[in-house]
């Protein structure tokens, strides 16, 4: 599966070009993964995906973005201090983003914790104006937002009293949240140019099916850190234990859900790549490797109700002890054309909504190599969307990644602004 390419060349340059002007076209056919859309008078805000591409203001959109996970989070308040909802500082984030030609951001779109939720919960009017701004900001700067609705997979079961298995439970109190929160916010939100497309979570697939019963229970509340408290269940039982078979409930709950409202933008899941083992986690519980079509299969499987393939790439090699995504036997070049080839057979647009540098410590110099090495292959495969983790964070666990135009990351930002030239030529 391994592709001869070109390699990718960065030049670094600085700069913005004009964005592109609105389009119309006099016919359309959109079809995605779960609604059709046939003779559209103009073409429909944000992206659609036709005939396995997406599609933005009429054409084919490829383009390279950025994950600023707390553009929203910011405000709202992280793990657990308080709100400041006159924090505008994501502002100049975003003005930085837009000056090096990023064409959208992934971000949160409500608390990471339970306890993150209580501006939504409680001072909902300030939740949405906050909201609001960000969205009047993006449209200004012309930035595309995909929202990820329920980041983490115990927050809305934790908030409701409920174990985790209730993903599984269309007819739970989790379900109920979930529908409310994504009515609301798909109602508000769904004739903005700025929204490109719905995301459901962040990497629930990969905390699923793990053999062992102590396993993919998720984060309990951590009474032993000088924190505030969370909102997290003080303890978890074998009915928390997270499976895919819930999590595909759940899936098509929120695409249904989506797409009662809003009938064009492509909804996605937000997962990372299945595990080697995927297969015989799902059907055996058991870690034995499984093959290329298995793989396939379970890769298929977890995105039938997306409009699009997702997955989250972190540099690896085949040498490492703890190979834990994508086909035993492939490396990330072969892992990704594999993808891309997986993508088009089956009409679904890839999109990579999480890239970067692998987990280990590392020199700077090898930190770079891994990045240009990933940013190459998104070029060279012609990925249709992909961003990187992650922009303006400054966090105790996001040290690896954080990038801002002031550190010593700040070439990646000049290497996005490129990588975008290459991908429209």
């Amino acid at each position: 599966m391994k592709k001869e390419s070109r390699m990718f060349k960065f030049s670094h340059q600085v700069g913005r070009n004009m964005k592109g002007f609105l389009r119309y076209s006099i016919f359309a056919v959109v079809v995605s993964g779960s609604a059709a859309l046939v003779g559209c008078a103009s073409n429909p805000p944000g992206l659609t995906v036709q005939d396995g591409q997406f599609y933005k203001d009429g054409q084919a959109f490829k383009g390279v973005g950025i994950n600023f996970y707390t553009v929203l989070q910011r405000k709202l308040g992280i793990e657990g201090h308080p709100s400041n909802l006159s924090d505008t500082s994501y502002r100049e984030g975003l003005e930085t983003l837009a000056q090096h030609d990023i064409p959208f951001i992934r971000f949160g779109a409500n608390g990471f914790y339970p306890k993150d939720t209580d501006v939504y919960l409680n001072h909902r009017e300030e939740y949405f104006k906050a909201f609001d701004m960000l969205v009047a900001d993006a449209e200004r700067l012309d930035i595309g937002l995909v929202p990820c609705l329920f980041w983490y997979f115990p927050t809305v079961p934790d908030l409701v009293g409920e174990s985790i298995d209730q993903w599984g439970n269309p007819d739970s109190k989790t379900h109920a949240f979930m529908r409310e929160f994504t009515t609301e916010l798909v109602s508000r939100y769904k004739d903005s140019p700025a929204i490109w497309a719905w995301e459901f979570g962040n990497e629930w697939i990969h905390d699923s099916d793990i053999p062992g019963e102590e396993h993919g229970r998720g984060w309990t509340e951590p009474d032993h850190f000088p924190k505030p408290p969370l909102g997290l269940a003080k303890t978890r039982t074998i009915k928390d234990k997270m499976y895919r078979k819930n999590i595909y409930v759940a899936y098509k709950a929120f695409a249904e859900t989506v797409r009662a409202i809003d009938s064009t933008r492509p909804i996605l899941s937000g997962d990372a790549l299945p595990r080697p083992s995927a297969y015989h986690n799902f059907h055996e519980g058991s870690w034995t490797a499984d093959s290329l079509a298995q793989w396939e299969e379970m890769f298929l499987q977890d995105n039938a109700s997306m409009d699009g393939l997702s997955a989250h790439y972190y540099y690896f090699s085949l040498n490492d002890q703890h190979h834990d995504v994508g086909y035993m036997e492939y490396g990330p070049a072969e892992q990704m054309s594999f993808m891309m080839e997986i993508s088009k057979r089956v009409k679904k647009p890839l999109f990579v909504g999480e890239f970067g540098p692998g987990t280990k410590d590392k020199t700077l110099e090898e930190e770079r190599r891994q990045f240009e090495f990933l940013l190459n292959l998104m070029v060279t495969n012609e990925v249709p969307m992909s961003a990187l983790w992650n922009f303006d964070f400054k966090h105790v666990d996001q040290g690896k990644w954080n990038v801002t135009e002031d550190n010593h990351r700040a070439y990646m930002l000049d290497a996005l602004q490129e990588a975008n030239r290459e991908l429209n030529k």
